[in-house]
């Protein structure tokens, strides 16, 4: 499954009663952002739109089609409808390179003798993972 590079969704901005706004994407169901200002609103609306987007990527799920504002059904005269565009490839790669955990096992002895010399797992298991796939730089992977 071939996914966009850009993304562009509508989000609804409506007013808080605390005076801030609340913001929810009609896509995507149960989505919503609470904040003091429109600016920081739209920022926390990107985020969570590469977020659901790399979900469903990472699910292989096909992304909804985004609504047209004459079909979303606003419940205020005051709330409006903004777009979000995200570009995906900062986002894909930081997804890519983000440590993960990966339980390995080995005999007491050596991980004690490991302990004592100071040895760092981590970086010796990525070290010799990248050597057995004969990976010598970090661009250069699957």
């Amino acid at each position: 499954m071939s996914y966009e590079n850009h993304v562009i969704y509508p989000v609804v901005v409506e007013k808080a009663e605390d005076g801030g706004i609340g913001m929810y994407f009609p896509d995507f169901p149960g989505t919503a952002i609470l904040s003091s200002s429109i600016s920081d609103g739209i920022k926390r609306a990107k985020e969570m739109l590469a977020n659901l987007v790399l979900e469903k990527e990472e699910q292989g799920q096909a992304l909804p089609e985004p609504s047209e504002p004459a079909s979303i059904e606003l419940l205020d005269s005051s709330d409006r409808i903004v777009f979000v565009d995200v570009y995906m490839p900062p986002y894909r790669d930081e997804a890519a390179n983000k440590a993960v955990t990966k339980n390995c096992t080995l005999p007491r002895w050596l991980r004690d003798a490991g302990e004592a010399a100071g040895l760092n797992f981590s970086q010796l298991l990525q070290a010799s993972i990248k050597e057995a796939l004969g990976i010598t730089t970090r661009g250069n992977h699957q």
